[in-house]
């Protein structure tokens, strides 16, 4: 179950409101910290080279960074020559620690900062890096005045539903930084009423694999210029009062509930060609994603999946989560 509102790089029609809702947001933000070696900017998708850094690994010219402060993480260009490359960081410190490998130490101030590995001749990877606010600074469910609520507790207290470490801060300035070529942080603020700014929790995984779905989409015959994501990150509190599983993945960061809009109607698009938006158009997308399982490549973006028909408030939808196990419903 998700929301009623919709929330894409470019507002949505079908949602009454949301630019007075965006400016309003936009009024209210307050400054963060933000380093950035260069202006965001849409890039070629493929950064001609492969980085590994903490659990993940990509050739994506744009990818994530989740960081806490102080957090030292390791970066490894792919493969061998790894010889002239290098790593420059708008903010933070970094360590050669041998050729194509630096260890970047994050700021002890949360806030949105930039890496880029350079190659010799000219490629280049960027990576936003978000420095998150410690869930320490959390009082009564409130974040700065931002209502989080209370993570629920599992019976069996696995880790992978114990409260999140931190929680990334995005307002006007921060909500337009790519996450990957076609993917932006704004995308997945939770769509909860706030004023000024607004905390998120994402794990780089999740625009990873959204990324990795749209080429699946792409070398089906589907071409699409990105993806509107109808529901990112929830809080608790939001999730509950949607009425939504209690466990809902949303509420940690690695699920998403998106759909292909190219006419900009706000709506999934008649992608199968039977002049109809229905069910079929997610479940088209669902066999795509299902079918890529048996790729090796695509074993790390294992999760959670289901297609869903529209109603009243939304067109149909596809929801994947990253959780780890297969999952489908």
């Amino acid at each position: 179950m998700t929301g009623s509102h919709s929330a894409r790089f470019r507002p949505s029609r079908a949602v009454p409101g949301l630019a007075g809702l965006l400016l309003a947001f936009c009024a209210q933000a307050q400054p963060l910290t933000l380093a950035m070696l260069s202006p965001p900017e849409r890039s070629a998708a493929s950064a001609g080279f492969g980085v590994r850094w903490g659990a993940e690994r990509s050739t994506l010219a744009v990818n994530p960074l989740l960081a806490q402060a102080g957090q030292a993480v390791t970066l490894q260009v792919d493969g061998a020559p790894a010889a002239g490359f290098t790593l420059d960081a708008g903010g933070g410190a970094v360590q050669r620690l041998a050729s194509g490998q630096w260890r970047w130490t994050a700021p002890g101030k949360p806030g949105a900062y930039t890496l880029e590995v350079r190659r010799a001749d000219g490629a280049h990877m960027r990576f936003t890096a978000l420095v998150a606010v410690s869930r320490q600074a959390l009082r009564g469910g409130l974040l700065n005045g931002y209502l989080i609520g209370d993570y629920p507790s599992h019976p069996d207290g696995q880790a992978l539903y114990r409260p999140p470490e931190g929680f990334i801060e995005v307002n006007a300035r921060t909500s337009d930084l790519p996450l990957t070529p076609h993917l932006r942080l704004g995308q997945f603020v939770c769509k909860q009423d706030a004023r000024g700014s607004r905390y998120v929790v994402l794990r780089e995984r999740l625009p990873l694999a959204l990324e990795a779905a749209l080429e699946r989409f792409a070398r089906a015959g589907i071409a699409s210029s990105g993806l509107t994501v109808m529901s990112g990150y929830r809080t608790p509190h939001y999730n509950r009062a949607l009425g939504d599983t209690r466990f809902s993945r949303h509420q940690w960061g690695d699920a998403a509930d998106v759909f292909i809009d190219e006419d900009g109607d706000g709506r999934m698009d008649d992608l199968n060609g039977d002049g109809r938006h229905d069910q079929e158009d997610a479940r088209l997308l669902y066999r795509i994603v299902d079918a890529a399982q048996g790729d090796p490549d695509w074993q790390r973006f294992t999760g959670g999946l289901s297609a869903y028909a529209p109603n009243e408030y939304h067109g149909a939808f596809l929801h994947l989560d990253t959780r780890g196990f297969k999952a489908r419903w």
